[in-house]
């Protein structure tokens, strides 16, 4: 397979370690807005709980005395063993109505085991400026807005260990870099598609409901018949794609994090017996990202990924699913942290299967009706950066519809998000 890799600097920027942090685009000063009255503080921060096991994630939340929304918050924490530093993009959500921005602290796979002190915290408004607080209270603010008065509260209790150096899992998504100096975001979702020619494109999003430039990524996946976006599948931190030819071979490409892959490994043999594969993250919760394949018989497997490209013991996980003309996962959809399934029945309804996050199922129910009209659908990301994982779709005029979840396994609203769709043969 040929490929047109696009490199992007990822390393966190060595003036961090020098003492000049350049955290998500702090390179020039943007002229002060209207609602920018004061520059925002943080006043109160805390993570719960404090030590994060393998797996497992936390929730940290920063409450600022703020005049004007906030956009964006990047926070960098130290490992005080290694003295390396973890770059945060937030995942969160800002509320108005209290001045808080709660986030999910995520670790990739492979991060090192130890303790992690927020050293700086970079906040983005709405308005365009930008202002930093150092772990110390001391302030970077570029705009030159006026401040406020209040004193920023310490960063301690931001504080986390990471317990284990064991793997954890990484959603589903192809992610994206986003910033200056591009951190990487592995919640935001973004396309692949492959066109009439075998070329593979990617479509990357802005993590905030926009499409970023697309650009090829590779050629010749014209003899692929199933191709899906895996998550980190080897456990070297990057997401992966697996794609399975005609002859039943499922190949793993692994991402090489700069827009395109290392060499490719066949990792199954006779996997045409399935009429279905998608990826579930970690499905049966032991920190590896994992394969649900369905038989012609309706039967569907759990087969669990070992962290290192490979298969542990495939189970069955349930029957009578030859009934549905599509099955995916879109990860978390109801807010429990635990991967879900959504599959279309012939009739044209939706509906949800909770996962337990232990290999089985909590609930189904329907969740949606008249989904025969859309040809194409999936789900592998947070299209509009809420926080909350959304469902897309492609209709027969080939316009690309976005379901946008509401986190707690419904919908918030829909609307058409691009054209020209239709034109391409596989969309994962």
């Amino acid at each position: 397979m040929g490929s047109t890799p696009v490199r992007f600097a990822r390393s966190l920027p060595a003036a961090l370690i020098a003492g000049i942090l350049l955290l998500g685009g702090l390179v020039a000063a943007p002229a002060a807005h209207a609602d920018d009255t004061f520059a925002p503080v943080p006043v109160a921060v805390s993570t719960t709980p404090g030590s994060i096991p393998r797996g497992g994630h936390a929730t940290s939340t920063v409450t600022f005395q703020a005049f004007g929304p906030i956009a964006e918050v990047y926070v960098a924490f130290r490992n005080t063993v290694k003295g390396t530093f973890h770059e945060q993009l937030t995942r969160g959500t800002y509320n108005s109505a209290d001045s808080t921005y709660t986030f999910d602290v995520f670790f990739e796979q492979g991060t090192p085991p130890g303790t992690y002190l927020a050293q700086y915290m970079n906040i983005q408004t709405v308005a365009g400026n930008q202002v930093g607080y150092w772990r110390d209270g001391s302030i970077y603010n570029p705009g030159n807005l006026p401040e406020s008065g209040t004193v920023p509260v310490a960063f301690n209790a931001l504080d986390f260990s990471f317990d284990t150096s064991g793997t954890v899992d990484r959603p589903h998504t192809t992610g994206v870099y986003r910033g200056a100096d591009r951190y990487w975001d592995p919640y935001t979702m973004g396309l692949f598609i492959r066109d009439s020619w075998g070329r593979l494109g990617l479509y990357p999003t802005g993590g905030n409901g926009t499409w970023q430039p697309a650009y090829e990524v590779g050629s010749g996946w014209h003899i692929f018949n199933t191709m899906f976006t895996a998550g980190d599948f080897n456990g070297d931190g990057e997401n992966d794609v697996i794609a399975r030819d005609s002859a039943g071979s499922l190949f793993l490409y692994p991402s090489n994090g700069w827009g395109g892959w290392h060499p490719r490994q066949q990792i199954g043999w006779g996997w045409h017996i399935f009429s279905s594969i998608f990826a579930a993250g970690d499905f049966n919760g032991d920190g590896h990202n994992d394969l649900l394949a369905r038989k012609t018989n309706g039967e569907l497997v759990l087969y669990p990924g070992n962290g290192r490209s490979g298969f542990l013991a495939a189970s069955t996980v349930g029957w009578g699913w030859n009934g549905m003309t599509s099955i995916f996962s879109p990860g978390d959809f109801d807010g429990d942290k635990k991967p879900d399934v959504l599959a279309r029945d012939s009739a044209g309804n939706l509906v949800f299967y909770g996962g337990n996050g232990v290999g089985g199922w909590t609930t189904s129910r329907v969740i949606g009706q008249g989904w025969n009209a859309i040809t194409k659908l999936g789900g592998a990301g947070d299209f509009d950066g809420d926080g909350a994982n959304d469902v897309w779709g492609i209709d027969s005029a080939g316009q690309m519809r976005m379901y946008y979840g509401n986190g707690s396994g419904g919908w918030k609203s829909f609307g058409v998000v691009g054209w020209g769709w239709g034109g391409f043969n596989a969309v994962f």
